[in-house]
């Protein structure tokens, strides 16, 4: 198409300062990619070490109490591999499955569990797998000049599907509560016959393989954000903060970080010879390598989108007919659209965000709107392509962390799609309703978390009081 609309500029992306060189060569991208294979490197030694499987082991009555203290441990260890989705899913589901089968708890739900705290928590998380590919993406095209890592951080709690779907997973926990689908896995599993559950023998891995290497990971990362940046002037500790997140030393300060985390995972690594562990490290790598190649060919399309100038053809095309405040709910709609259909949350991001935020920009700018207008807007169209990458990640049958999520709990794909896409609609519904609408409305973005989440609450509460899912 660009051939045909532009063949100079087709010929000059691919010069040797044009588009496509400067995205295969960008220290965000190449480090980005180093980054992820590390991560997901650590994160198959930490499997293999076995020490998460220790806090979930020790509970021997099945009873009501012990299935929601097994299920919110699920769900706090899915919050603790915050560095990759994908990893998540795999360690989470393989863990937890025989314990799961012992106190009755269905594969459909520890499935739904287990890949709700994946993508949505490597997408909320200030460091994992995620966060050097989103602040590529924010760094390349936002227009605003804030450090790319503020400007993610201020798009948290503006990112209300993830944050509005972990919070229905531990309410439905809590009170006990599932619909559509699930309601049948569930009464099947607690109605059946006692059946004869191998009981795990105990393990003798020691936690600290696990958790050194995490808290060595978070440790890193900001003393290698400070350390590296040298300002060229002497500044006041506030401002020389400000300065390292912004200075183009942080890519490398995430793979300095993942590195070391690695270094720590191996050398807790309990027994063995040394080479089965550089091989399940690099299995864990390759593991992510499919991923990887969506992502290089999703920000080589970003590239082209530059090139074409699509962002301001839509700008004149929507022209003032739409209103810019409700730029997040149709960004958002469209992504969950997108990543449902195609199944990779990856792309959709590198598709979307290299459109979204230059349209805010050029239709900010076309309408004339003063610049805290676009300070605020950028956050919620930033948290909107996320969280709507993050809804195909969910209940797209064709999405890895759909199928790896399936596979590591024990069930089909389509058992896991059929009974996780009520979940997902009712968190995509109350993320346009309770979130971005009355954002658009004037609400400022943090009491729009709180109001809805508590409305959310509120429903559930009432929802499960009026039909008690037996436990």
């Amino acid at each position: 198409v660009l051939w045909w609309v532009d063949r100079e500029s087709f010929l000059s992306w691919f010069s040797g300062d044009g588009g496509l060189l400067g995205t295969l060569t960008s220290p965000w991208h190449s480090y980005a990619l180093l980054f992820t294979l590390l991560l997901g490197a650590m994160s198959a030694v930490i499997e293999k070490a076995g020490g998460l499987s220790r806090l979930l082991q020790g509970t021997t009555t099945i009873t009501d109490r012990a299935r929601r203290r097994f299920l919110k441990t699920v769900l706090g260890l899915g919050l603790l591999c915050f560095f990759d989705g994908l990893a998540n899913a795999l360690m989470l589901g393989r863990v937890a499955r025989p314990v799961a089968d012992r106190l009755r708890v269905s594969r459909a739900y520890l499935a739904y569990l287990v890949d709700t705290t994946s993508s949505a928590v490597a997408c909320l998380a200030f460091l994992s797998t995620w966060v050097v590919t989103q602040l590529g993406y924010i760094s390349a095209h936002s227009p605003l000049e804030t450090a790319p890592y503020l400007q993610f951080l201020s798009s948290i709690p503006c990112n209300y599907y993830c944050l509005f779907g972990l919070l229905i997973a531990f309410l439905s926990i809590h009170h006990s509560w599932v619909i559509g689908p699930m309601r049948t896995r569930e009464a099947s599993v607690k109605d059946s016959p006692e059946a004869s559950v191998k009981q795990p023998q105990p393990d003798s891995s020691n936690l600290r393989s696990a958790l050194v290497p995490i808290a060595v990971l978070l440790l890193a990362l900001p003393l290698c954000i400070f350390l590296l940046h040298r300002p060229p002037e002497a500044l006041p500790f506030s401002e020389r903060i400000q300065s390292a997140l912004n200075a183009s030393t942080v890519p490398l300060a995430f793979v300095i970080a993942s590195g070391a985390a690695l270094l720590a995972a191996c050398f807790l690594f309990p027994g063995g010879p040394r080479w089965r562990t550089a091989r399940t490290g690099l299995t864990g790598a390759w593991q992510l390598a499919p991923a990887l190649g969506i992502l290089l060919l999703a920000w080589v399309l970003g590239s082209l989108f530059s090139e074409l100038g699509t962002a301001d053809v839509l700008s004149r095309a929507l022209g003032d007919a739409f209103p810019l405040r409700l730029l997040p709910v149709g960004v958002f709609v469209v992504g969950c659209i997108m990543s449902f259909v195609s199944g990779t949350s990856w792309g959709t991001m590198g598709l979307l965000m290299p459109l979204a935020l230059p349209l805010a920009g050029a239709m900010a700018g076309a309408q004339e709107l003063p610049a805290d207008a676009l300070s605020d807007l950028v956050p919620a169209v930033i948290g909107a392509v996320f969280g709507g990458a993050v809804f195909g990640d969910h209940c797209s049958p064709y999405s890895d962390t759909t199928i790896v999520s399936a596979l590591a709990s024990g069930v089909t794909t389509h058992e896991h799609t059929v009974t996780q896409l009520p979940f997902a609609l009712f968190a995509a519904v109350a993320t346009i309703l309770l979130g971005y609408v009355p954002v658009a409305l004037g609400l400022a973005s943090w009491l729009a978390l709180l109001s809805g989440g508590g409305v959310i609450a509120v429903i559930i509460s009432l929802w499960a009081r009026k039909c008690r899912t037996p436990r």
